[in-house]
């Protein structure tokens, strides 16, 4: 009686470790970039609901404009 093996290969990949540096730095840049745009709506929110949307843009042109 034969019996029929199977051969196998495992494919390992490897990463330099600039690429993994690269997407560490990419990630930490997303996640700040994305706590900045939250603090800047929650900024926003706060400007609005002290002073209405035309106080605030009044006070936006003062600022910019002198």
């Amino acid at each position: 009686m034969k019996t029929a093996q199977k051969a196998t290969t495992q494919e390992y990949e490897h990463e330099s470790v600039a690429q993994s540096g690269d997407q560490v730095g990419i990630g930490i840049i997303t996640v700040l970039s994305a706590l900045i745009g939250i603090w800047g709506v929650a900024c926003f929110v706060g400007g609005v609901s002290q002073y209405g949307i035309v106080g605030l843009a009044k006070g936006w042109l003062t600022a910019v404009m002198g």
